[in-house]
């Protein structure tokens, strides 16, 4: 069956084709028709994340049962979440499940991690229609996964569960550089490529970033991947807050 097809068994998408454009205005119309439809408080916003985590943990089990069945995963290496979004389902456990700091600790790196990671990777998802036809389980659980990323940004925010502040950079660049390095140091032992820090894959923006950087290439990732998601986020924050109480006083 061509949807749990293994890689290359039909031709891909492909980055930026018709099909891409379409299933990108696709969750795009189901990311904001699911914001519009939940605008209410909840009486319990932990338990949606508790919600959120074990769904984005089930679907990844099913990921893996897939690509063991259809030989992508041949080493226990390649079931490791020592990428960027795959963080998000170690992490939305914790949210879910913990209670005070750490329990902060996490909502944090889902929300200033999600925005920008949920973002970028529907802008280019080389791992599902790079390699992918539209109509694949990878596409749909890839797209599926990131669009939840963006929306549990947003209901983070509007549930009330964190109010951002730059005071908050402190833990996220301490999580998301540990598993830098962590990803750095696996990926020389391993011969891997976690957090995209030993290459650029087949991601056309890396590319970029890989050739003109040369051998300091992990650093700007690793910098990226901190800096770069924390404050387009809190800045994201901020524009909105701002054109929010602009228009209170005009009115």
């Amino acid at each position: 069956m061509g949807f749990f097809a293994g890689s290359g068994e039909y031709p891909a998408a492909g980055l930026y084709s018709l099909e891409h454009i379409l299933i990108l205005i696709f969750c795009f119309i189901v990311l904001i028709f699911t914001i519009l439809m939940t605008r209410k408080k909840v009486e319990n916003p932990i338990r949606v994340i508790k919600i959120f985590s074990i769904v984005v943990l089930g679907f990844e089990i099913v990921k893996v049962i897939w690509g063991s069945s259809v030989g992508r995963y041949s080493d226990w290496y390649d079931y490791l979440p020592l990428w960027f979004c795959s963080l998000f389902i170690p992490i939305s456990i914790i949210a879910g499940f913990s209670k005070g700091k750490l329990q902060h600790t996490a909502l944090t790196f889902m929300f200033y991690g999600g925005i920008v990671g949920g973002l970028v990777y529907l802008l280019c998802p080389t791992t599902s229609i790079g390699r992918y036809p539209v109509l694949h389980f990878i596409t749909f659980h890839s797209m599926f996964y990131h669009v939840l990323m963006l929306y549990m940004g947003y209901f983070i925010i509007y549930q009330g569960l964190l109010k951002p502040s730059i005071k908050d950079f402190k833990w996220y660049f301490i999580i998301t550089t540990s598993f830098c390095i962590i990803s750095f140091i696996a990926n020389q032992i391993l011969d891997t490529n976690y957090m995209f820090l030993s290459g650029y894959s087949n991601n056309p923006v890396l590319k970029k970033l890989y050739n003109l950087t040369g051998i300091f290439y992990p650093i700007f990732v690793t910098l990226g991947q901190n800096l770069g998601t924390f404050f387009v986020s809190f800045g994201s924050y901020k524009l909105f807050e701002f054109l929010l109480r602009k228009r209170h006083n005009h009115n």
